[in-house]
């Protein structure tokens, strides 16, 4: 497989990996919360909700990743080789580098890979 390839997979890991944990830190909340509240809840509500937010939460996440990248290559946040313009490196002031670099990693076509 190509390196290319790769970064893809560990890109698309990566947001599912977020949107699951963030998934499972809200349905702990709203499950503390019914308990409080002596309400109890079918197993199906729970993994329909575990699904679509999942769903939702990489969707945000990829379009964010790609806004953040967006906003860094207009306002120079991006260093870009001279002769193919592909993407060199973030710079360490970039406000939302883990964005830009997940959109990077997600796109590998869009760096320059040695």
């Amino acid at each position: 497989m190509s390196l290319a390839g790769r970064m893809r997979i560990i890109g698309c890991s990566t947001v599912l990996g977020l949107s699951l944990c963030t998934t499972e830190i809200m349905a702990s909340i709203i499950r503390a919360i019914m308990h409080l509240l002596s309400y109890t809840a079918s197993p199906v509500l729970y993994g329909a909700f575990g699904g679509l937010t999942t769903v939702l939460i990489a969707s945000w996440l990829t379009r964010d990743a790609a806004q953040a990248f967006s906003w860094a290559d207009s306002h120079c946040f991006l260093t870009r080789d001279s002769e193919s313009s592909k993407v060199v490196a973030v710079r360490e002031n970039c406000p939302k580098a883990w964005l830009v670099t997940i959109h990077i990693i997600l796109h590998p076509e869009i760096m320059r890979l040695n």
